[in-house]
């Protein structure tokens, strides 16, 4: 009987748990590769296979070799400007958004490039392994200590976006490159099959913005589509809402799109999921629902019915404390137990994108949820994680592998529309989101995006989503 071809990885002693994280993510999660791992002292991470025929892929060993006293310290962050690697000027042929390769972590080989391929010996000077460690944990968040207002880590703080490579998935271009050199050296081995997925989300903030409403709130806001939004339409929809609302017909409530959200996505072939408050830890900005309320209750029981998915909206102050997390999550579970809501996987996302490394990664975990979908930056949609692929998750305080899974956001709506966060127009909105869907097109990867409920309220803004919906 043959033996399975399986990969042996040879590799520095130092930071081992790290090491073994992005050696299973990387090539097995990914790759859907077999290897073993062997610590030995040498300076460079060797892969060879359990053939006799003698080939060798080294890669570079930048990060894992930084001393333990300045481990997430900022002598360890990358150095910038990144060096970048000129793919045209090599043999490499890869699926990629741009040809220059920004370098996270790596060193040049002494030809002056990043690669050097010989019949038998193929070597990268790019640290594939750090860097992709470095986007997949978000290291450097954990690092640096900038905050905006609702204490986020920003875009403009990242290194994708200081760099220029928030738009593109670079972990999933890395990946590109190592497979094509050990395919180039074992072409006999085959990756794991994967297929263009498109994952779409719902924040439940507000399901209703005029029942249980101050009717005076409501007219306020309709005097606002008139004078700031110079939406006469939908001033008069709010009005006429209402005043449907007012006689008992809550269902007409303007923010009442969940039916729209379902049936455009049923169209597609899509399952829609739906993210609910469990809890108010910060007053009004939480939403003014409550799981219990009968309409509520209703609408997460239609949402099941029709085959969409339930899940928890941590609530605002709960991304650093596991006991809120848990509070809330056994509360949706509850009610949907008793509305006879049943699924085999449960996740969400933290109201607001607040969330901190690995803080809340840890809370979740704790409190048996099996992925959060928090991570996109608020104030620029694009790949915070540098990666379209949902992948196992690491504790870069604890020292450990998570069995939570992040399924990186890469589209939230509010970051583009308004003038918060890019200020996009609805007609400039719509070829970046075509764009960063072909982009995970390219790779296979899942493209997932976040609309709210109430950001459908407009005529613009419903013929603004299904021309994303045809378009993804």
């Amino acid at each position: 009987m043959n033996q399975p071809l399986t990969l042996l990885i040879k590799h520095p002693p130092t930071f081992e748990n790290e090491r073994l994280y992005a050696f299973y993510v990387i090539l097995k999660e990914f790759l859907g590769l077999d290897y073993r791992s062997v610590a030995e002292e040498r300076q460079d991470v060797l892969i060879t296979m359990n053939d006799t025929e003698g080939r060798e892929l080294l890669v570079s060993d930048v990060l894992f070799q930084t001393p333990t006293d300045k481990w997430l310290k900022d002598d360890s962050l990358p150095i910038q400007p990144l060096e970048t690697f000129d793919l045209p000027q090599a043999p490499v042929d890869i699926a990629c958004v741009s040809p220059i390769i920004p370098i996270i972590y790596g060193s040049r080989l002494d030809s002056g490039n990043y690669i050097d391929v010989q019949d038998s010996k193929v070597k990268l000077g790019l640290d594939i392994f750090g860097s992709a460690f470095f986007m997949l944990t978000r290291y450097e968040e954990v690092v640096k200590s900038v905050k905006d207002e609702h204490e986020r880590f920003p875009a403009r703080a990242s290194l994708a976006y200081r760099e220029g490579f928030l738009m593109r998935p670079i972990v999933n271009e890395y990946l590109e490159i190592l497979w094509w050199s050990i395919k180039k050296l074992w072409p006999g081995l085959e990756r794991k099959k994967r297929s263009y997925r498109v994952c779409l989300s719902h924040d439940v903030d507000w399901p209703l913005s005029v029942a249980g409403n101050n009717p005076l709130r409501v007219l306020k806001t309709a005097a606002g589509d008139v004078l700031k939004r110079k939406d006469v339409q939908l001033s008069m929809r709010r009005l006429m809402s209402l005043a449907k609302v007012c006689t008992g017909n809550v269902d007409a409530d303007i923010s009442n799109t969940f039916d729209f959200i379902m049936d455009a996505s049923e169209r597609k072939g899509l399952r829609s999921a739906f993210y609910f408050i469990a809890d108010h830890t910060a007053g009004r900005i939480d939403g003014i629902y409550r799981l219990e309320d009968p309409w509520i209750r209703k609408l997460m029981k239609k949402i099941c019915g029709r085959g969409h998915e339930i899940g928890l909206h941590a609530s605002y102050n709960s991304f650093r404390s596991a006991d809120q997390v848990k509070k809330e999550f056994e509360r949706l579970i509850s009610v949907a137990e008793e509305e006879g809501i049943c699924q085999d996987v449960w996740g969400g996302r933290q109201h607001f994108l607040r969330w901190e490394a690995p803080t809340t990664w840890r809370a979740w975990e704790e409190a048996g949820l099996d992925y959060d979908s928090t991570l996109t930056f608020a104030d620029h949609v694009g790949f915070r994680c540098g990666v379209c692929f949902e992948y196992p998750v690491y504790d870069v305080l604890q020292r450990k592998p998570l069995a939570l899974r992040e399924r990186p956001l890469i589209v939230m709506e509010g970051s583009m529309l308004g003038g918060q966060y890019m200020g996009l127009s609805h007609e400039k909105s719509l070829p970046l989101i075509q764009r960063l869907a072909e982009t995970c097109k390219m790779f296979n990867g899942d493209f997932t995006l976040l609309w709210h409920n109430s950001s459908l309220l407009s005529k613009k803004d419903r013929e603004l989503y299904g021309k994303v919906l045809v378009g993804v």
